[in-house]
């Protein structure tokens, strides 16, 4: 019986793989190879037919399968076993299987590099910094620190965010964080926080609600932005909260944004050295020029992406709502309409008016 998975496959035992050039990357071990529905998972040949050094355990005068959950045979293909779903294909007491929850119950760091899964992963420890996971639905039972996630579909991180200024957390669909510090994060639909949210950069698709405190960041949601019990940290805290354009179009001028800055930065320099004198024409020059044509068409791209931002508009259903305290030097704009919180608040709500945005309260408090 031949394999197209590694029959023996220990996730306690990774090696990092050798590169081209003789190194090797300690973040790529290789954790778990995906298979997709109708993936041949395994198929009988006859033993002269064999490239591979015959392994005696898996040589059968009968051609029957250790077919598990997760398996399939079709009539017309009898020798060859498929995956019936996607996941990864393993051994379980001599029965092959094809699970399609990855369960990973240790940290994520040098003992099992970065995880890219066809279907939903389970990490039951911690995710350290600079390694990357991606998969359909991410659990993150432990705490997340300086990594990047993308889950296809949800994102829950139950033992909360410290992103140290480099996470950057991306869903499909939802995410669930216990709390969040200094990191970007990134949902087609809701955001939802159960502590606090800090010092980081929110898009959410539709609704953002943060059942702490919200201090400092740029936050971007399309809808209805809700904060339980602290909006802003301050005058000495810089929180901002857009509402009422598309968020995933105002991330991606952000991207823009940043790009720009680079670039801006290598004309300047590559200007410089073109001054020192001209034995540096020929390579710099070509450089400079490349630099000034990249900028014109960033430029231009952002022109047309505010278009389109523009386009997304929807403001009447905007809000934001804050039952607990608003500190001075919030900056909320919807749409247009912008207000920067001058006074302390309590117990109110912003929304879009006639061109500006207003504020509402049930009880009438102001704190002074």
């Amino acid at each position: 019986m031949k394999h197209y998975f590694d029959p023996d496959w220990d996730p306690s035992k990774l090696k990092p793989e050798e590169q081209a050039d003789g190194s090797v990357d300690h973040h790529e071990l290789n954790f778990v190879q995906s298979v997709a529905a109708g993936d041949v998972i395994a198929e009988w040949i006859p033993l002269d037919e064999s490239s591979s050094e015959i392994d005696e355990r898996f040589v059968s005068d009968d051609k029957v399968f250790p077919a598990g959950r997760g398996t399939g045979l079709k009539r017309n293909f009898p020798d060859k076993l498929y995956a019936a779903v996607n996941g990864y294909a393993c051994y379980k007491e001599g029965i092959i299987l094809v699970r399609e929850t990855l369960t990973v119950r240790a940290d994520i760091d040098y003992r099992t590099g970065n995880i890219e899964f066809v279907g939903n992963i389970t990490i039951e420890g911690s995710v350290r910094g600079g390694f990357s996971i991606l998969g359909e639905d991410v659990k993150v039972v432990g705490q997340v620190e300086g990594v990047l996630i993308e889950a296809r579909n949800n994102l829950d991180c139950r033992g909360g965010v410290k992103g140290g200024k480099t996470a950057h957390l991306e869903a499909g669909n939802d995410i669930k964080l216990a709390f969040c510090e200094y990191a970007t994060v990134v949902a087609s639909n809701d955001v939802l926080v159960k502590g606090a949210l800090m010092h980081s950069n929110v898009y959410a698709g539709r609704r953002l609600a943060v059942g702490g405190r919200l201090t400092g960041g740029n936050i971007c949601a399309y809808e209805y932005i809700y904060v339980g019990e602290q909006l802003g940290g301050g005058m000495d805290t810089d929180t901002s909260l857009v509402l009422g354009y598309d968020p995933s179009l105002l991330h991606a001028d952000k991207k823009y944004n940043e790009r720009i800055k680079i670039v801006h930065a290598d004309i300047a320099s590559f200007e410089k050295i073109l001054n020192k004198g001209e034995e540096f024409r020929a390579e710099y020059r070509p450089k400079l020029e490349s630099a000034r044509k990249e900028l014109k068409l960033l430029m231009a791209l952002k022109v047309k992406l505010w278009e389109g931002i523009y386009a997304t508009e929807r403001l009447g259903e905007c809000k934001v709502l804050v039952p607990g305290v608003v500190k001075p030097g919030v900056e909320i704009s919807i749409g247009s309409a912008y207000l920067k919180v001058d006074d302390f608040l309590e117990d109110v709500f912003f929304y879009y008016e006639n061109d500006e945005v207003k504020i509402g309260t049930s009880t009438g408090k102001i704190k002074r």
